[in-house]
């Protein structure tokens, strides 16, 4: 009789991406000097999302490289928040239809969602911040859809 190995509930490391959610003035010119902040230190920008009020703007980033743009953001003294995020490539037309129907199926809210400036084999990546990302990952790599993570994004550099 052959033993099986013991199994976990996480039988591996979910493919997580940093989002940095950067707090601005909503001031002219505050998006440009938090970008050359980056530019300077050589961390690309993989994607932006910008939310802005009136006072103030939020603007979630994903990097190539999460731990010298937490560098950057500390030592600037700018105030932000980190998220794991979900980056799903969508290679087909109704991608992000079917994607966000099988999260819909299995009850899991997308907070909000942008698009990396990246391509994978010629696929289009989207940025999915989800209530479970556990479960949101499990539902979309056993519906075939290929997901990245951080250390995926070093190949953008």
């Amino acid at each position: 009789m052959q033993r099986l190995a013991p199994q976990t509930a996480r039988g591996h490391e979910e493919p997580f991406a940093v989002q940095f959610s950067v707090f601005l003035a909503n001031r002219v010119g505050q998006l440009h000097e938090l970008l050359a902040k980056f530019a300077e230190k050589v961390v690309d920008v993989l994607g932006v999302s910008v939310v802005d009020s009136t006072d103030w703007a939020v603007i979630r980033i994903v990097f190539s490289d999460a731990n010298k743009a937490r560098e950057v953001l500390r030592s600037a003294g700018l105030p932000f928040t980190e998220s794991d995020v979900l980056l799903v490539v969508l290679a087909a037309e109704d991608s992000l239809s079917t994607a966000c129907g099988h999260l819909l199926s299995a009850e899991i809210n997308v907070h909000f969602a942008y698009p990396l400036m990246i391509r994978t084999d010629d696929s289009p990546v989207m940025v999915f911040h989800v209530d479970d990302l556990v479960t949101a990952t499990h539902v979309l790599t056993r519906h075939g859809f290929k997901l990245l993570g951080h250390e995926d994004l070093a190949d953008f550099r």
